[in-house]
């Protein structure tokens, strides 16, 4: 199997993208990666608060549900402990959704759908265009300088299946007994190998958390990292999905922030290992 690189470089920020914080950090020295969140925001522009519905206070719109609850701290926090750079879409993805390509069926909402095309391609350009072309620029620069970068995708999802529950169930019965899955192809070997040994670094270190591959999604299915692997050959790009259960990730307890940081350290020890991926 190729090499899984992990170097350790300092790098400058973007403008309009988290850098890593100058000290403090676990990996403070340790790069090859970039953190994003496409669905963790809550917020809605103004033009856009009347065909969604959404609430206001103190001028700023925003809608109570829908999106990712508990990925934006999730990734801020692999992004402070990796000191590496975070990319985070603006808006809540009924606006806009990130995680899709531009013609998708599902980039606008349906409410968003009916409003004017200009405010539709005005939300195409600044919002989704600027939030790829962060992404790549960031790739681009990390692979040129590193000849590979992890990607790190965070996402959060609802404790229970979604729709009704079937006559003579529960609602326990819909529930997903899942507390992380790691999302990946599972035709890129190095893809495989990374979430296969994380999988297990996290069963001896935090036998308490389940965790699942490829659920409750496949790695596979329409989204960022399945277009960035379509440009990016394999050795260089390695795109990585976290569904993290919101039963425990949204919540502000000691516990839970115990449980992120014990994800990441678990991510950065293969990586300082890195040779036990080689061939």
């Amino acid at each position: 199997m190729k090499q899984l690189s992990c170097q350790r470089r300092v790098r400058s920020a973007e403008e309009g993208v988290r850098g890593p914080p100058s000290a403090g950090s676990r990996g403070s020295s340790m790069m090859g990666f970039i953190v994003t969140n496409e669905h963790g925001s809550n917020r809605v522009p103004p033009a856009a608060a009347a065909y969604l519905g959404a609430t206001e206070r103190d001028g700023r719109f925003s809608l109570a549900g829908g999106f990712d609850i508990g990925a934006g701290e999730v990734a801020r926090s692999f992004a402070s402990e990796l000191a590496c750079p975070l990319v985070e879409a603006p808006l809540h993805p009924a606006v806009i959704d990130c995680n899709r390509p531009l013609g998708h069926r599902l980039l606008f909402s349906k409410p968003m759908r009916s409003a004017p095309a200009e405010i539709r391609e005005t939300l195409m350009r600044d919002v989704h265009g600027r939030h790829q072309k962060r992404i790549t620029g960031l790739l681009e620069e990390q692979i040129r300088l590193d000849g590979q970068v992890i990607h790190l995708a965070i996402h959060s999802f609802a404790p229970f299946e979604p729709g009704p529950v079937p006559e003579g169930e529960t609602r326990f019965d819909a529930a997903r007994r899942t507390d992380l899955g790691l999302l990946y192809d599972p035709k890129r070997e190095l893809e495989r190998a990374l979430c296969e040994a994380w999988n297990w670094n996290l069963y001896e270190t935090l036998p308490m958390l389940r965790v699942r591959r490829n659920y409750p999604i496949r790695g596979t299915r329409d989204g960022l990292t399945k277009r960035l692997r379509q440009v990016y050959p394999a050795a260089q790009y390695l795109g990585i999905e976290l569904q993290l259960n919101q039963a425990w990730c949204a919540r502000s307890l000691p516990i839970s922030r115990q449980t992120i940081l014990g994800i990441i350290a678990g991510l950065v020890t293969l990586c300082d290992h890195h040779r036990s991926f080689a061939a």
